[in-house]
C-alpha cells in the first residue's frame, strides 16, 4: 500500500510510515515505462521462475535460486518502473510470479496434493525476492496475498488470473493509448482540440458499451487520514531521539489545539502566551510552501498508480510532447519546444541541441534551393569575416537571395536560373 500525494506538477509516493519512496516531479518513470522494451524483464523472469518450480509438476525446484538470478530479475524490474524492484510495496513482483503460477498450474492441469502444498510452492517461489529487500511498506501480509492466489487456483478459472509478466505489456498499451489520445501535444491529428475536449473523444471512442470506460477514476472521500500508524518499530529501536522529539511537540501542539478550539470570532481574548503562539504559527503558514488543501490516494498496485498519475497530468500547468529526435515524451512549459534535452544512448549530444542541427540537414537534402544558398551563404559569410567583402555587401546580397530562394521554392523561378544567379560574383551583382 502506498499513499500518493499529488504536487503541482508530479506527485510522491509515501508509506503509511510517512516514508517517501518515489517523487515524480518529471513524469519520466511513466514515460520510460511505456517506451520500455520488456522482452528483458520477461526473459529474466522466466529464468527466475523456473529456477523455482518445477513447471511440469508446480512442486518446488531444491536448487537454491543464485543471488545472480534474483539481482538480474529485480534489476529488471527496476528499469520497467522504480517501485517494481522492491516489493515490500506493491508487491507487484510477488503477484506476478504467483499469477504466473497459477496460469501453469491451471492451463496444464496440475492438480497439487493439498493447499499446504500450494503454500509451500508460493513461499518457495517468492522469498527470495520478498526477503532480499525489505522496506516499511507493507500492510498486507504476504500470507493474505498467498490465499487470495491460491482461491482464484481453487476456481479454476483463467479470466480471474491478470496473466504475469503479460500484464505488463496490456498496462503499457494502455499507456501509450492514453498519452497519445489525451496528452501527446504532438499530435497533429488533435492539435485543435483541448485537453477535455480530448478526454471526452477518449471516452466516445473507446467506452464501447455506453456504461463504463477504462478512464473513470471513483474517488472515496474521507475528512482524516484515518487509522494509519505514523511511526514504526524501526523508528523507536533506531531512532529514540526523534521520538522523544516528535512526542514534545506534539503534545504542546496538542495543548494549544485544544485552547484554540474555542477561537472562532475575533471577539474572543487570548492571553500574550496564546498570541505569542499564534503570531509564530502565522509567520509559518505565510512562509512555507506546502499545500494547504491535501488529496491523497490510496493505491494497491502498479497499474492503479500509473492510471492515477495519467488522472493527474491531465490537470497539471505542463505540456506532454515527443521528441521530435529520440522520439521519446517529455513535460514542457512551452507548445514551441520540439525537442528535450536528453542525451539519447550512443550519442554525445543532447537532443535539442543535435535534434535541430539533424532536421536542418533533413531539409538541405530534400531541399535543392535550399542546399544551394546554404553553400553559398557560407562562401560569403567567410569572406565577410576575413573582410574581403564588406559587411553592407554580404547584408545586401543575403536580402536577395533570400527573396530569389522563396521564388525558386514557389517555382516562380527555375532552380537553374536560382543556382546560375548565386554562381556569379557578388561585386558584380552589387555593382548592377
Amino acid at each position: 500500500m502506498l499513499f500518493i500525494r499529488p504536487l503541482s506538477v508530479g506527485y510522491s509516493a509515501v508509506t503509511p510510515y510517512e516514508d517517501t519512496v518515489l517523487g515524480s516531479e518529471d513524469h519520466q518513470a511513466l514515460f520510460d515505462f511505456a517506451e520500455m522494451d520488456l522482452s528483458e524483464f520477461k526473459t529474466a523472469f522466466k529464468a527466475y521462475f523456473t529456477s523455482r518450480i518445477d513447471v511440469k509438476t508446480g512442486m518446488c525446484i531444491d536448487e537454491n535460486t543464485s543471488s545472480a538470478q534474483v539481482k538480474k530479475l529485480k534489476k529488471a524490474a527496476r528499469q520497467v518502473h522504480p517501485l517494481l524492484k522492491n516489493d515490500s510495496y506493491l508487491d507487484g513482483l510477488s503477484n506476478m510470479l504467483l499469477d504466473y503460477f497459477n496460469i501453469l498450474l491451471i492451463h496444464n492441469s496440475i492438480e497439487l496434493a493439498s493447499e499446504d502444498a500450494y503454500v509451500k510452492s508460493a513461499m518457495h517461489l517468492t522469498d527470495p525476492i520478498v526477503l532480499s529487500e525489505t522496506a516499511r511498506g507493507r500492510v498486507r501480509p504476504r500470507t493474505e496475498l498467498i490465499q487470495t492466489q491460491y482461491g482464484i487456483y481453487k476456481e479454476k478459472s483463467l479470466k480471474n488470473v491478470m496473466g504475469g509478466y503479460e500484464h505488463l505489456y496490456r498496462i503499457q498499451a494502455q499507456v501509450k493509448r492514453w498519452l497519445y489520445w489525451i496528452l501527446d501535444a504532438s499530435s497533429s491529428r488533435f492539435s485543435k482540440l483541448s485537453t477535455e475536449e480530448r478526454c471526452r473523444l477518449y471516452r466516445q471512442v473507446f467506452n464501447i458499451d455506453d456504461i463504463r470506460t477504462d478512464f473513470l477514476f471513483t474517488e472515496r472521500f474521507s475528512w482524516s487520514m484515518g487509522n494509519r500508524q505514523v511511526l514504526s518499530m524501526e523508528t523507536y529501536v533506531e531512532r529514540p531521539e526523534d521520538i522523544l522529539q516528535w512526542r514534545a511537540q506534539a503534545e504542546e501542539k496538542k495543548e494549544f489545539a485544544a485552547i484554540f478550539k474555542e477561537l472562532d470570532d475575533d471577539s474572543v481574548a487570548i492571553d500574550s502566551e496564546l498570541d505569542a503562539y499564534l503570531q509564530k504559527e502565522i509567520k509559518k503558514a505565510q512562509s512555507s510552501n506546502r499545500p494547504a488543501l491535501f488529496s491523497e490516494y490510496e493505491i494497491n498496485s502498479l497499474a492503479q498508480l500509473i492510471s492515477l498519475e495519467i488522472r493527474l497530468m491531465v490537470e497539471e500547468p505542463v505540456i506532454v510532447k515527443r521528441c521530435r529526435h529520440c522520439s521519446r515524451y517529455f513535460l514542457t512549459d512551452k507548445s514551441t519546444v520540439e525537442y528535450c534535452s536528453r542525451t539519447p544512448k550512443g550519442e554525445e549530444s543532447p537532443c535539442d541541441v543535435a535534434g535541430p542541427k539533424m532536421s536542418f540537414s533533413r531539409l538541405l537534402e530534400e531541399d535543392a534551393a535550399l542546399k544551394a544558398y546554404n553553400a553559398t551563404y557560407k562562401t560569403y559569410y567567410a569572406r565577410q569575416r576575413r573582410g574581403t567583402i564588406s559587411e553592407a555587401e554580404f547584408s545586401s546580397w543575403r536580402d536577395e537571395a533570400k527573396q530569389r530562394l522563396q521564388d525558386a521554392r514557389e517555382g516562380k523561378v527555375s532552380l537553374e536560373d536560382y543556382t546560375s544567379w548565386l554562381k556569379q560574383d557578388i561585386r558584380k551583382w552589387t555593382t548592377n
